[in-house]
């Protein structure tokens, strides 16, 4: 596990492409306008539940595990923070 800091830049641009990517299908409406500064919470009004469902299908996009033992509601500030965190967060494959 890697720490935010040391976040391979193009590896969190994929997480970002690919949140944005996931957003349409886990909130089931369209998120035309989705970016890395859009807010999880207060432009798309996502549920702790949504955010949730928005990790599983990340883990199964990027076929890797992410490590949500320190995953927490700041994570879920914006798709830039959440992807900076996935991206510091993916664990190695078995």
């Amino acid at each position: 596990m890697s720490d935010t800091a040391t976040v391979d830049p193009a590896l969190r641009e994929h997480v970002v492409e690919t949140i944005c990517a996931l957003l349409p299908r886990v909130l089931k409406r369209e998120v035309p306008d989705a970016s890395e500064s859009t807010t999880l919470m207060d432009d798309l009004g996502m549920s702790s539940t949504t955010g949730l469902e928005l990790v599983l299908e990340l883990e199964d996009r990027l076929e890797r595990e992410i490590s949500v033992e320190d995953l927490g509601r700041d994570d879920f500030e914006t798709v830039g923070t959440l992807a900076a965190y996935v991206a510091g967060n993916l664990l190695d494959e078995e």
